[in-house]
């Protein structure tokens, strides 16, 4: 299911739900990990060294310092919490700009912030744009992030 989420939301990295709904099952994955097999095999909670699901979501934090961002979407979807450290936006193409195929097209799909670049070429697959991260300035180099590195790098953890 993960997989095949991921590959629908690649296919169009603008959608917002497509990028929620993969994001919602990466990080429910560790719940069913946890119920249908750490839970009841002490061998493996032995050589995994935890002995709690919280102990497993440490041990994945250290494994995936992304976890925590695909926890944050996924939690703050369901929960409907507005701060969660970071800000999300669509990047497009700026609408109205002639030189730019399809720009301004498909307007009114995101009902987030969009943030327009200027340019030759359309941004993003399509010319729909792209789902965007910005951390914020203390997160110095690695403000940004698009939802598709951050759910890829979840995806194949």
């Amino acid at each position: 299911m993960l997989v095949e989420d991921f590959d629908e939301f690649m296919a169009e990295p603008h959608s917002a739900r497509r990028a929620l709904h993969c994001a919602i099952t990466a990080y429910h994955l560790h719940d069913w990990v946890w119920r249908d097999w750490i839970e009841n095999d002490p061998a493996v909670q032995e050589t995994l060294d935890i002995r709690s699901k919280r102990s497993f979501i440490r041990w994945i934090n250290k494994r995936c310092v992304w976890f925590r961002a695909v926890a944050d979407l996924a939690n703050g979807t369901k929960h409907f919490i507005r701060d969660q450290g970071f800000e999300t936006a669509r990047v497009a193409a700026a609408p109205f700009s002639f030189d730019q195929l399809h720009a301004g097209f498909d307007q009114g799909a995101w009902d987030g912030p969009v943030r327009y670049v200027a340019g030759s070429l359309p941004t993003g697959p399509q010319g729909k744009g792209y789902l965007l991260l910005d951390f914020g300035e203390a997160a110095g180099d690695h403000r940004y992030l698009t939802a598709a590195c951050l759910l890829e790098v979840v995806v194949r953890l």
